[in-house]
């Protein structure tokens, strides 16, 4: 049974003993943990369900599997053989994902990621995979193989000093085993040869991975407010709590806010690619946890840190798949390791102010999530050693979180004050988690083509807790925007903002793609206020995104509204013009431009695409006749158009619908927004495919391109670096666009 099924079941069975009534009058959370404790048929339950979830563990699919481990194992070595390194690189990083901690396949399969990265020139990667190959037990008598391997990484690498002494090493292990030189003779004196003639190169570095250097704040930190800008501080009041207010002219632009995430967690449904320590790219040779499949890590030194720490609480529970069940409680059970561990007053005291709104929120979420923090103790207390490690009375948690009155005197106290203390963590996330984002490039693959254009994709990855960040109020239309570096929250003013205004963040709830209705219900719902930003007072904002859904006004070709009346009479008015219209006189022509479109669709499946451009153009006359120029099916049928031009290689016409395609999509999201530059990036696709392939490089439409190219290529680094910085995957793709468009600019004077 799914655990929102068993809390479901107990909240139930509560509301017949008034609990949800008396909540009401309940202070503090250790209150309610306190009825939940003393109920039976409750820690009955839960007890029953942890039991279940904990002996079933081993039927799950996502386990450590000899078998599963050496098929991948296999598949890599036939990819090797077939110099298919990349190939068997992902192969062989499955294999020890998958390989059980006591099986030789561990170190074995590492070290064949190894061989895989030496062939693709990745000699710092095969190094580290050396080292922990070594480390986890690598036959001591094949040694000598991974050691040759490592010489010639550190020649490769230019590193003489290390090269001397891995061969060193070689030689030792040789003698060890009784090893002729002829075993390796020729290799040996190869690297030996070339160590002789080569000069120590003092700028060589051994970490070619090295993670971006973090931005400065702007103005310098502020010595009362951590990780902030000393351009902005806290305010409190009545009305809205504690807010942030300038205390200077900011520029856009500039950094209010570098700071690192007090504690997050990876979401449990994705991909596990990030690194479970640093939020930072696993890359191509994750580091693995020994006993579960979920957890991967960037090094060994990310390991090692997070397997001293937190992990060793952690990793039972990634077995029996409790952390997939619990959703956002999965981060405020880390945050409770990270409290009970914490050495900084300062910051602790920052996390345990966080608003909970445990009288705000509906009872029956309070109680369920109640029932969870107790799930979680129960875990604690019973398969894990963190009551018997952590010293609960010497912790600086229990000095900053005094409310709950616990003497921790017995075991029961202990239980009670873990429990109290893991329902307020889960309280607080649901007002105050960050999502962390990650933007990449990823192929938009129609399906229809063999052509890739790259798009952009935000992926939510992981779940965090900023502190000082979370001080922020909400706005609808903020006045900063958000980025990530690695577990780092990176914050930027989007436009100038003036001495004593206040700092805006938005909750995820922006008017330019929702709208007011659905702002308000996920405000009051989650957040427990209404808001009253300017987007949701002001009636200019009222109808800006419904007018990408409008239809066209006989009068002005404005956008029609059917949310008013006029006289009580009207099904719509114009947002221009303020024209009165009482039927939809398009019906039949919009029935008719569907048609053309979904014809159109079953076309360019059959690849008949001088058929579908046809009915394409025929709807989009359509469309144009009947909606709202800006109107999202007018944008969407010339994008399609360009696509299909892009197939059939006819570049020229797919760059002009693209251009037209951008121009809607400025005007529904801003013209410094990510959907802008996804637009871009597809459209310097489509224009470089023409570059490379044209043969008359002499036409004007050539010149004409090759500088339009360039213009949009500046543009779309600019809005990358600005928004999300110049580490990202991004804008390392539009980098590489700008490289070849420079070879083909050689030739002519631009």
């Amino acid at each position: 049974m799914h655990w929102y099924k068993v809390t479901d079941t107990l909240n139930s069975i509560l509301k017949l003993c008034r609990l949800n009534d008396e909540i009401r009058n309940m202070k503090y959370e250790n209150e309610l943990i306190s009825r939940l404790f003393h109920n039976q048929k409750v820690m009955r339950c839960v007890s029953s369900w942890l039991e279940d979830l904990y002996c079933t563990k081993n039927e799950r699919e996502q386990q450590k599997n000899l078998e599963r481990s050496t098929a991948f194992k296999l598949s890599g070595n036939k990819e090797f053989q077939s110099k298919k390194y990349a190939a068997s690189l992902e192969s062989y990083s499955k294999s020890v994902i998958y390989a059980p901690s006591n099986s030789i396949n561990l170190s074995i399969a590492i070290a064949n990621r190894s061989a895989s990265l030496f062939y693709l020139d990745k000699w710092q990667d095969c190094i580290n995979d050396i080292k922990l190959a070594i480390e986890l037990g690598y036959p001591e008598n094949l040694r000598y193989k991974l050691h040759l391997r490592a010489a010639q990484c550190y020649l490769k690498l230019g590193n003489r000093t290390l090269a001397v002494e891995t061969v060193l090493e070689l030689r030792n292990i040789m003698t060890k085993h009784n090893m002729s030189n002829e075993t390796k003779g020729k290799q040996m004196n190869d690297i030996t040869s070339q160590i002789s003639s080569m000069e120590e190169n003092v700028d060589s570095t051994t970490d070619t991975t090295e993670f971006p250097s973090l931005p400065e704040v702007a103005y310098g930190e502020n010595p009362n407010f951590q990780f902030a800008s000393a351009a902005i501080e806290i305010k409190c009041s009545p009305e809205k709590g504690r807010y942030i207010v300038t205390n200077r002219d900011i520029k856009r632009g500039q950094i209010l806010f570098v700071e690192k995430a007090f504690a997050f967690v990876p979401l449990c449904h994705i991909k596990p690619d990030n690194c479970y320590n640093c939020c930072r790219s696993s890359g191509n040779t994750p580091v693995p946890c020994t006993e579960c499949v979920d957890s991967i890590y960037c090094n060994i030194d990310c390991w090692d840190e997070a397997r001293s720490s937190y992990h060793r609480w952690e990793c039972l529970g990634n077995q029996m798949g409790l952390w997939a069940e619990i959703g956002i409680a999965y981060l405020a059970v880390r945050m409770l390791f990270k409290c009970t561990t914490a050495t900084d007053d300062n910051r602790l005291n920052e996390v345990q102010k966080l608003v909970t709104n445990f009288s705000k929120l509906p009872p029956d979420d309070v109680i369920s999530y109640g029932i969870t923090a107790i799930m979680l103790m129960m875990y604690l207390s019973k398969y894990t050693d963190f009551f018997k490690t952590i010293n609960l009375k010497k912790c600086l948690v229990l000095k900053s979180c005094n409310d709950f009155n616990c003497d921790l005197t017995t075991e029961d106290d202990e239980q009670l004050y873990v429990s109290s203390l893991l329902l307020r963590h889960i309280l607080q996330l649901i007002s105050n988690g960050h999502a962390i984002t990650k933007i990449k490039a990823v192929a938009n693959n129609t399906g229809y083509n063999k052509n890739k254009l790259f798009i952009q994709q935000e992926d939510r990855i992981a779940t965090a807790i900023y502190p000082s960040a979370s001080m922020m109020n909400h706005s609808c239309e903020p006045n900063i925007i958000n980025s990530f570096l690695g577990q780092f929250l990176i914050t930027k003013a989007i436009r100038d903002i003036a001495a004593g205004e206040e700092v805006f963040n938005c909750y995820g709830a922006d008017f330019r793609r929702m709208l007011k209705k659905d702002r308000q219900e996920k405000m009051e719902s989650q957040y427990c206020f209404k808001c009253n930003c300017i987007a949701c007072t002001t009636p200019e904002y009222e109808d800006i995104l419904k007018k990408f859904t409008a239809i066209k006004c006989p009068e002005c070709s404005g956008p029609l509204s059917d949310n008013c009346s006029v006289l009580d009479r009207s099904s719509m008015y114009c947002m221009d013009c303020g024209a009165a219209v009482y039927e939809n006189i398009y019906d039949f022509t919009l029935r008719q431009a569907q048609h053309y479109f979904e014809k159109a669709e079953i076309c360019i499946e059959n690849e008949k695409y001088d058929e579908a451009l046809d009915k394409l153009k025929k709807c989009l006359l359509l469309r144009k006749e009947a909606l709202y120029k800006y109107h999202d099916d007018i944008a969407d049928t010339m994008d399609l158009i360009a696509k299909v031009y892009a197939i059939i290689g006819q570049w020229l016409n797919s760059i002009s619908y693209l251009e037209h395609s951008i121009v809607a999509i400025e005007e529904k999201y801003g013209s410094w927004s990510i959907e802008v530059c996804n637009e871009i990036n597809k459209l310097t696709d489509i224009c470089l495919e023409y570059l490379q392939e044209e043969s008359n490089t002499s036409s004007k439409f050539y010149k004409n391109t090759l500088k339009k190219t360039r213009r949009y290529l500046n543009r779309a680094e600019e809005i990358i670096d600005f928004t999300y910085g110049p580490w990202n995957e991004v804008y390392h793709e539009i980098g590489i666009k700008k490289e070849i468009l420079s070879s083909i600019l050689k030739n002519f004077n631009v």
